[in-house]
């Protein structure tokens, strides 16, 4: 299938899968949107078990490559992680602020119920063995272990595990698709789309406005203010963020995730495979702004005070740590959050609740963000190797 291996191909597909399911998806009998549906959640099950060790062996292969220059490479990530995340939730802050000013925000809000839900026609309830957190620490250990001390043994491992991630990718892509339907059709039946449009617009709209607007900046700063090289970044990053949008999984999207970031970085086409992998899971953009926004207004909704700088401080340093056991699927975003909100915000489980529903709600727009907030990750640190290795 070689014109699937196009690059320009790839978002056609699974857009078209998307406007197609939206567009036929009220004609389907329920046997077959339910059994669709359960494919596309065992096609994300099987996934979600893979990836762990997708990301060792890419972590590894990168870090071991690198030998003892790769101590250099995670003393940049971390902090580059924590400090975009950090910038990224005061900002929130501030647009929450204006917003609810403006009364925009802050309005009555009720959460949404459905009448019926789609429900899969199977279940396999595939266990993981392995999280993102320590196939990722222990790619960056064993790599580095491996790549300073045994450099022969890492070279032989490295085509090993080149070798699955390359099997992996290739049966992916032709999956992504039916992922992609399926949970389209589940939003459809369960009329999630139609209380987007409905109920919380405004939310989604300071959201999409202020979200995007800063990510359009970052771009455009990073294309050094060139709109052709601007134009570029993006569209290199489209199959990746309608991947995200449809799926509702970045987790989805990180093989797209990396293709982009090759083709975007301009000094070593290898950061890809490091930084993409990396940030998948712990630097969300699209988090940081929602989930804050949403409960600053849910709080003005019922009665309480706007919080102080000082207690919106303590919530984002123990937001941004959160941020590091957050599970890259559909909804996962929100959960580790709540014991950080109902303590720092000190919201209630009526509260809670309401913010999961939107969060679930939004989930795709909010996912569709995050990989555009890592695209633009990867370019900052790659730009940030290129001078480190200019100043030696």
């Amino acid at each position: 299938m070689k014109w699937f291996n196009k690059s320009y191909s790839k978002p056609l597909i699974f857009f078209g899968a998307l406007v197609v399911t939206l567009i036929v998806g009220p004609f389907l009998p329920l046997s077959f949107k339910s059994f669709f549906y359960a494919c596309s959640l065992l096609i994300k099950d099987l996934l979600i078990f893979s990836l762990p060790f997708v990301i060792f062996c890419l972590i590894f292969n990168s870090i071991s490559s690198l030998g003892a220059k790769a101590i250099k490479y995670i003393a940049i990530i971390i902090p580059l992680i924590c400090i975009s995340n950090f910038i990224n939730t005061m900002l929130s802050y501030l647009v929450s602020g204006v917003a609810i000013k403006s009364g925009i925000l802050g309005s009555a809000i009720v959460s949404s119920t459905t009448a019926s839900s789609l429900n899969p026609l199977f279940t396999l309830n595939i266990h993981n063995i392995l999280s993102n957190n320590i196939a990722l620490i222990g790619g960056l250990i064993s790599g580095l272990l491996v790549g300073i001390f045994k450099r022969e043994l890492a070279v032989s491992i490295c085509k090993y595990f080149d070798s699955f991630t390359k099997i992996f990718f290739k049966v992916l892509f032709p999956l992504m698709p039916i992922f992609i339907s399926g949970t389209a059709l589940k939003l459809q039946h369960d009329g999630i789309l139609v209380e987007i449009c409905q109920k919380y617009l405004p939310i989604l709209l300071v959201f999409v406005v202020s979200t995007i607007g800063w990510l359009a900046i970052q771009f455009f700063t990073l294309a050094q203010f060139k709109l052709p090289k601007f134009n570029y970044y993006v569209k290199n990053l489209i199959p990746a963020g309608v991947t995200a949008f449809g799926s509702m999984s970045s987790a989805a999207a990180l093989p797209l995730s990396i293709e982009a970031a090759e083709k975007n970085l301009n000094h070593n086409k290898g950061n890809a495979n490091i930084i993409a992998p990396s940030s998948v899971n712990i630097h969300l953009v699209g988090d940081c702004f929602f989930i804050p926004m949403v409960a600053l207004s849910v709080l003005i909704s019922f009665g309480t005070p706007f919080p102080t700088i000082s207690t919106y401080l303590a919530f984002a340093l123990g937001f941004v740590l959160a941020k590091f056991s957050v599970a890259a699927v559909p909804g996962g975003g929100v959960l580790v959050m709540l014991p950080i909100m109902q303590d720092y915000l000190q919201m209630s489980p009526e509260m809670l609740g309401i913010v999961t529903a939107l969060y679930i709600l939004f989930d795709p727009v909010i996912t569709t963000c995050n990989v555009l907030g890592n695209g633009a990750l990867a370019i900052i640190f790659d730009n940030i190797t290129r001078v480190m290795s200019r100043s030696k």
